[in-house]
């Protein structure tokens, strides 16, 4: 998604629970089990209307952000904190 790439990804596990999710109420991709509906998939994303397309490579790469280092640290903290320190803000 950071390349401006739209992912088609299996419906299950790590793109279905965290990755192609909407963000800012968008889609950022697509999910697909059988083979037609990755070729559905596939279809959807070569025929959208450049604008489109834009849009939805522009949710993904601002989507991205959420995996930083930085992100993920600033999550652990906020985890750890609250186990450490259950019913504390």
């Amino acid at each position: 998604m950071i390349a401006g790439v739209i992912p088609v990804a299996h419906r299950s596990g790590g793109p279905l629970m965290d990755i192609v999710i909407k963000h800012k109420g968008q889609d950022v991709g697509f999910l697909a089990e059988t083979e037609e509906e990755y070729a559905s998939c596939i279809s959807k994303v070569l025929n959208l209307e450049p604008a489109k397309r834009r849009k939805i490579c522009e949710i993904g790469r601002d989507r991205v952000n959420q995996f930083s280092n930085e992100e993920f640290l600033n999550r652990f903290k906020k985890l750890s904190k609250s186990v450490i320190f259950p019913g504390k803000r």
